[in-house]
């Protein structure tokens, strides 16, 4: 094996031991509950109790295979945090009439809600603990995107959004559409 060969698997092993150490840090550190360098206080805590009363769009699914969006009055803390928990329950919690639809047929809610640096990690949770809902593609863009959308366009401090399903970040929901990484609104999708 020549030098630059050797070197090369040398430089490759120490990234996989780095990427390894790193990756059990942030499971422990998460385990024992301590949030992430970006996040803000928890729900329970007295800084995160409903201070003020704000205006929303709710980004709901319409048979016209669009998202329509329908105005919310909201109430939560001051921080970006706790207005995208409270405007994700508002929009899992929506059970609008026709021609809208709710975004899952079942009780979905925010397991956790984690801010850095402009991405929002979003995890999911049904409340019978399942897979996500099987559906054709169209739906499953509208119910993927009527998350991304209401959650950017009402917290400025978000540009993108992960999603994660029972504390997974899977491939689709449950897989037409790619959500194995960050996803950004789509102008083409809002409308009535």
């Amino acid at each position: 094996m020549s030098r630059r060969a050797a070197a090369f698997v040398l430089a490759a092993a120490l990234l996989v031991v780095a990427l390894g150490a790193y990756w059990a840090f942030e499971r422990r550190a998460l385990r024992r509950g301590a949030p992430p360098v970006a996040a803000e206080p928890s729900p329970a805590s007295p800084a995160a109790e409903a201070t003020e009363s704000w205006a929303a769009t709710l980004w709901l699914p319409s048979e016209s295979g669009r998202l329509a969006g329908q105005p919310a009055t909201l109430a939560s803390g001051a921080g970006a945090r706790a207005r995208g928990e409270a405007v994700l329950s508002a929009l899992l919690a929506a059970r609008p009439e026709p021609p809208l639809g709710p975004v899952f047929p079942g009780a979905v809610k925010v397991g956790r809600l984690l801010l850095v640096d402009g991405t929002a990690y979003v995890d999911l949770r049904p409340e019978d603990g399942g897979e996500p809902p099987s559906t054709g593609s169209t739906l499953e863009l509208l119910r993927v995107y009527s998350v991304v959308h209401t959650l950017v366009r009402n917290v400025p401090e978000v540009r993108q959004v992960v999603l994660m399903w029972n504390g997974v970040q899977r491939r689709g929901f449950p897989g037409h559409i790619d959500t194995a990484r960050p996803l950004v609104p789509l102008a083409a999708l809002e409308g009535s």
